[in-house]
């Protein structure tokens, strides 16, 4: 293997995937990946299980260690008295209590990232020892097979004679020499290559460049932790490891989820996602993590003495009996720290840092080359070793004036400043000096030797759950007489080179506390329960007897019922062969234990684990597909590879891939991992192509939290009054979701925005417990290119995965108005929620409700922006474009005035909608004062029925092909003979454009009334009137010019035009005076074009029917810009000019909401202008009068004029918009009130007055939109036609 022409990968690999690609189910779940966990996961990958790993902390490779001070500080966490400080991923954890500390670390790897890799096996006689059950001690020919596994993977050797000459260990070797134990003095197997080699595993290693840096993390790729061996091996055997998931608790299955190898029993896992951007998310808000979970047949605990016990710990609680040994038998394995500061002989004990090796005369050397071995006591128990050790240098410069003030008072010393000669002094004082002026690698700090040792104590600590975290009590510990003992022994080998024995500084400032760096127990094996919590093959067991949990095990440092008296990962690691060998054992599997003899390669698992879901559990895999598919529909791309029950998402190849496959390689799965820091940065610096590619596959996460509530009672799509029956009841709703962009250029140039989801929900209605997100998608909902009309939405679909096995579909849907996909996080608005769940084989709706952020969510997402490449570059260039879009959308949003107008010119999608009618029939008409008209007929067999627009638009209102559905449309699917009349007011005739007195409308009607009556010979026809229409209309009736009206539909107003308030303060502005008199205009036209508009563009954007569109004047971009300005209600502002226009001529037309993007980008084709002496009649006088007049001003809604024949047993209905913007809904109650009092039989108990003058206030909707709005056929056709039919007997044709 070692001919190998191979060389470390030049970026980090990353062999951790996102979890978007969890499957619901495994064979085995290993917790962990020290060296119990990783070994298990190894091994039952090689027997050919599907192994899923949950692993707390990042995954991190050589190279990207922190060396230098800040940024080992920023890796620093703390579990204290008084709760969680630091990143709960970082690297370096700190457990604080009374009695012991407990250092260990926190990464894809556990301890062995940052252990002293001294290999050595327990004295013999440890095993003797009654504590171990008998199964362990009396196979010693299996404990030692294991321990060879154990040595084969890690490939201890000791420190080559051949190699540089280490101060350090030379020093040790002359301690030991004068404190007359030479003899003892060794130089230990330790985890370190010392050549260019590839490992059993396929992992090509360096040899050591002697840094010394291996407790901090060893980036030269020489020491062999579980990263380098059993984890990549379990992953090139097809397991599948997921990090920054600290699992919490494991359960026994209460019904078995899925059909596994035999398995009898089943356990759900529970985990948190420890992505920090999520984890700060949820602590801003107040909330606790919700768990993910994940189910198997086997679940190993490989996290840690600390680690494991805590699992079982929170699980007892939860549910989980277990003996009641759990948490006992502690030990710190009789960890001592001391030094020798300050000696005559130089040490290098102080490693590298972020120094230059090349930079060192004499090397630092792995942490450990050197011990003295004092294990061969007559009481075993009494043994223990003195090994040499180099302080990292993030800590040299605190520790300096530690050992300084420390050695000045220590009474431990056999050569104190008393017993100093002059010259010693004065070297001692000089030494001191230099280290402060030269630094650390100079001077004192130099001759400073470090001792750990490893020792016995009585395992009498006790782990327990305080405030749900680990807590570590062992009261005098820090006095007892082992630490008393070592102190007298340590102290010779310090004074041998002259130095001042120094205790740890943590014991020595508080007589009680001590630190280990090997935590073991809490979870110790032993015969049954009473005795311990697992047996001899690692089983936990159910209670204080022998009964075991027959799929639950515990394979860490965790399962040692007594101290070792030596570096525990050895032994940890040889216990953990042993068990796993006796579970594949137990199961009738082989494990295959041959070396991988070619280089893993990183992107591709060597040794895949093919899996069927259909043929393991053909039922839940049917209905899980059948659920992803229909969640995943019009958004997701089903093409890719379906793992278990997860569709996996493809990943783009790898830079190193020729151009010529690069195609073809493009969904290829891509290690990747899960969401790291944006501070993380490669071991290598990439070059200018690889860098290029870096940029363009880097994406960005954030997390994002939906709170509302759950009805499963209301079902209909009301989901107003489903939350409002949800929030009865307490049926709340929490979903917290990750999203992950993917490569960023690629999610902000397309349209839909397209993400993957991760989180969980809780919602009590659903589960008992919180539900996984599976299949998680989002995206943004622009319109298909079929149906660009469709109201944009923030789109999120999933399918919610119980612990029980349940399924439900999840799809929410948030309105937005921009077709960008930051609006819908910027504004706080209301997801509308619709749960599905298959019953009987057919999906059915389960539950409808609401969810929504709290006030400043959205700057809560933006601070938990994480890039997800592992280059610095690359992710804050992700960033910046993710945050200048941000900025962009958040000015759109909250600073709407500064958006570019959007005119009829600009590059916009239009969607017509063909239409099926009859052949129209165009009719001319001439009003008794000269205006000429038009009518359109569509011949159909009920009505006629004659339809009247309003102002500044035309009949393109009611047959627009902007909308799939329009009145004309309706009416004529309905049979009905449509009229539809475009008098003078309309924009598609020539006679706009001449000044006209407002009443002047009633003419025109006149004239197309009796056209009507003539081409049909009907007596009466129903009349639609919408706006100005309908105001006309009624005029003219009122005065007596106008009859043969059978039945009218007036639309948001008839005989009392009252202004809204926003209309009234216009009013008071004296506007039109203004238009008229100062600026001399003659109209006013809602139609604008763009300033870069050539007039041949602006003839393009008119109708043929219209005169030529006018270049846009200085006046008109000072119009267009002032109404930038112009105040709106909320969630109403938008960038279109001729909206703006619109608005402010007559009053918002419409709820936004209610209209779709394609008709309001089109608005060129429906508005147009009025003439400004109607306009004046309509607002200076009728309006203002809020009643209605003739040519003269002479009032016409009189008591008198309502008793005319036209108006004899006349039904009417109002429709109304309930937020119109421009005549308040109490102008049509008025009218209402008006026709009862005035034309109702006094009585009025006898008589139908309800069948006759009806209202129908139209909830959410405002003025035009109940003529054009997306939903109108739904809202507010049926209360038209259902007018219309009613009326059609004693109406036209059905008068007959």
């Amino acid at each position: 293997m070692v001919g190998h022409k191979q060389d470390v990968p030049r970026r980090p690999p990353r062999i951790s995937s996102p979890l978007t690609k969890l499957k619901s189910h495994y064979d085995a779940i290993v917790v962990g990946s020290g060296y119990g966990a990783s070994i298990a996961a190894s091994r039952l990958a090689r027997a050919g299980r599907r192994v899923c790993i949950l692993e707390r902390g990042e995954e991190r490779w050589p190279g990207e260690y922190p060396e230098d001070t800040l940024k080992a500080a920023s890796e620093v966490q703390f579990n204290g008295e008084s709760g969680h400080e630091g990143k709960r991923t970082g690297l370096y954890e700190i457990h604080k209590n009374k009695d012991q500390w407990a250092f260990v670390a926190c990464g894809l790897g556990g301890t062995s990232l940052l252990n002293a890799n001294t290999a050595l096996k327990p004295e013999p006689r440890l095993w003797d020892d009654k504590s171990w059950p008998e199964e362990v001690t009396q196979d010693r020919a299996l404990l030692d097979q294991s321990f060879q596994h154990a040595y084969d993977m890690l490939q201890p050797n000791p420190y080559p004679e051949d190699w540089p000459v280490l101060p350090k260990l030379a020093t040790l070797e002359q301690q030991a020499k004068g404190a007359g134990a030479h003899d003892k003095f060794v130089r230990p197997p330790i985890t370190v290559h010392f050549e260019d080699a590839l490992n059993p595993a396929g992992v090509f290693q360096k040899k050591s460049t002697l840094t010394g840096n291996d407790t901090t993390g060893v980036n030269d790729w020489s020491k062999n932790t579980t990263l380098m061996n059993y984890i990549p091996d379990a992953w090139n055997h097809g397991a599948e490891i997921f990090t920054c998931c600290n699992v919490v608790r494991v359960e026994k299955a209460k019904k078995k989820l899925q059909s596994g190898a035999g398995a009898a029993e089943q356990y759900v896992v529970y985990f948190e996602w420890q992505e920090e951007s999520r984890e700060g998310f949820l602590l801003e808000h107040g909330a606790s993590i919700a768990p993910m979970f994940v189910t198997a047949d086997i679940v190993v605990l490989g996290a840690g003495a600390l680690g494991s016990s805590e699992i079982l710990l929170r699980s007892n609680k939860c549910g989980l009996p277990t003996s009641d040994q759990l948490g006992k038998h502690f030990s710190g394995n009789g960890d001592f720290l001391a030094f020798s500061y300050n000696g005559e002989t130089l040490v290098n004990g102080v490693s590298m840092g972020d120094e230059d090796p090349k930079s060192f005369e004499n090397k630092v050397g792995p942490v450990i080359t050197g011990l003295i071995d004092y294990r061969d006591t007559p009481n075993v128990m009494d043994g223990y070793v003195v090994e040499e050790g180099a302080i990292p240098a993030q800590a040299a410069l605190f520790l300096r004036t530690i050992y300084q003030v420390m050695s000045d008072t220590s009474s431990k010393s056999l050569k104190t400043a008393e017993n100093l000669s002059f010259q010693e002094k004065v070297n001692r004082n000089a030494r001191e000096l230099s280290s402060y002026v030269a630094g650390v690698y100079r001077g004192a700090m130099a001759n400073t030797q470090t001792f750990l040792v490893m020792s016995h104590d009585d395992a009498r600590g006790e782990l327990s759950l305080k405030e749900d975290r680990i807590r570590i009590a062992w009261p005098g510990v820090g006095s007892s007489r082992n630490f008393s003992r070592l102190d007298r022994l340590l102290e010779p080998l310090a004074e041998a080179v002259r130095g001042t024995y120094v205790r740890d500084p943590l014991t020595a400032a508080t007589e009680e506390a001590v630190v280990t760096v090997h935590p073991i127990g809490g979870c110790s094996m032993a015969r049954s329960g009473a005795e311990g919590v697992i047996n001899h093959k690692g089983q936990v067991f159910t209670g204080q007897g022998t009964e075991v949990y027959e799929g639950l095990y515990v394979m860490d440092g965790a399962v040692m019922p007594m101290s070792l008296g030596v570096n525990p990962f050895l032994t940890i690691s040889a216990l953990a062969e042993r068990a796993v060998a006796l579970l594949a054992r137990d199961r009738g599997w082989t494990i295959k234990y041959d070396p991988t003899l070619v280089p893993i390669d990183f992107k591709t698992p060597q040794f895949p684990i093919p899996y069927n879901e259909l043929e393991a559990n053909p039922e839940a895999a049917a209905l899980a597909q059948s659920l992803k598919q229909s969640a995943l529909q019009d958004v997701a791309d089903l093409d890719g590879e379906v793992r278990g029950l997860v569709v996996s998402e493809p990943y783009p190849a790898d830079s190193s891939s020729s151009d010529s496959d690069s195609d073809d390689k493009k969904d290829e799965a891509k290690p990747s991992r899960t969401l790291p820091s944006v501070f993380s940065t490669w071991g290598k610096s990439l070059s200018s192509p690889e860098k290029k590619e870096e940029r363009k596959k880097t994406g960005v996460s954030f997390t994002e939290m939906l709170r509302g509530h759950l009805s499963t009672v209301i079902l209909t799509d009301d989901f107003d009054t489903a939350d409002a029956q949800a929030r009865s009841s307490g049926s709340t709703l929490n979903v917290v979701l990750t999203l992950s962009t993917g490569p960023i250029e690629e999610f902000l140039k397309k349209t839909n925005h397209r993400a993957n989801i991760v989180g969980t929900a809780s919602c009590r209605a659903l589960s008992d417990q919180p539900m996984m997100i599976e299949s998680g998608v989002f995206t943004i909902y622009t319109g298909t290119e079929d149906d660009p009309s469709d109201d944009c939405a923030l789109i999120y679909k999933m399918v919610l995965l119980c612990a029980s096995g349940e399924r439900y579909r999840f799809e929410g849907r948030k309105p937005i108005k921009t077709g960008h996909v930051l609006e819908g996080w910027i504004k706080p608005s209301k997801v509308l929620v619709t749960v599905y769940k298959y019953e009987d084989g057919v999906e059915k709706v389960y539950g409808r409700g609401k969810l929504g952020e709290h006030d400043g969510d959205f700057f809560t997402q933006i601070t938990s922006l994480r890039g997800d490449s592992t280059s610095l570059g690359a992710n804050l260039r992700a960033i910046k474009e993710f945050g200048t879009s941000t900025i962009n959308a958040t000015v759109k949003s909250y600073l709407p005035f500064l958006n570019e107008l959007a005119y009829p010119e600009d590059p916009h999608k239009k969607k017509t909608y063909d239409r099926q009618r009859p052949e129209p029939q165009v009719f001319d008409v001439l009003s008794s004062d000269g205006f000429k008209t038009r009518l359109t007929r569509y011949k159909g067999k009920k009505g006629p029925v004659l339809l009247l627009h309003g102002a500044s638009v035309s009949s393109e209102i009611f047959s627009t092909n902007l909308i799939p559905h329009n009145l004309c449309d309706y009416l004529l699917a309905h049979d009905y003979d449509v009229w539809l009349s475009d008098w003078r007011m309309s924009k598609l005739v020539a006679a706009s454009t001449r000044q006209s007195n407002i009443y002047g409308g009633a003419h025109d009607h006149k004239a197309a009334i009796q056209i009507v009556l003539k081409e049909t010979g009907v007596k009466n026809i129903q009349v639609i009137a919408h706006c100005v229409g309908s105001v006309t209309l009624w005029a003219g009736m009122l005065n007596g010019e106008i009859e043969g009206v059978g039945s009218v539909v007036s639309s948001q107003v008839s005989t009392h035009p009252m202004l809204s308030t926003a209309n009234k303060i216009k009013q008071s502005l004296q506007l039109v005076t203004l238009f008229e008199k100062v600026l001399q205009q003659d109209e006013f036209n809602c139609l604008t074009h763009s300033p870069d508009a050539s007039p041949v563009l602006q003839s393009m954007s008119t109708s043929s029917a219209e005169a030529p569109a006018k270049e846009p004047t200085m006046l008109d971009r000072a119009i267009d810009n002032t109404l930038r300005l112009m105040p709106m209600p909320d969630n109403e502002y938008c960038n279109n000019a001729i909206c703006h226009r619109a608005s402010f001529c007559f009053g918002l037309l419409w709820e936004h909401d209610m209209i779709s993007k394609n008709f309001h980008d089109n608005l060129d084709e429906i508005m147009g202008s009025i003439n400004i002496e109607s306009l004046k009649g309509l607002v200076t006088l009728w309006s203002k009068k809020q009643t209605l007049t003739d040519a003269e001003g002479t009032n016409v809604v009189t008591d008198e004029n309502f008793h005319r024949s036209v108006f004899d047993k006349m039904p009417v209905l109002f429709i109304h918009g309930a937020k119109n913007q421009v005549f308040t809904p109490e102008s049509t109650v008025r009218s209402l009130e008006e026709l009862r009092n005035i034309l109702l039989p006094p009585t009025g108990m006898t008589f139908d007055y309800k069948g006759l003058y009806r209202r129908e206030l139209i909830p959410g909707y405002g003025h035009l939109d109940c003529i054009v709005g997306d939903r109108a056929y739904k809202d507010v056709y049926p209360f038209i036609l259902d007018h219309l039919e009613t009326y059609s007997k004693t109406t036209g044709y059905g008068a007959l």
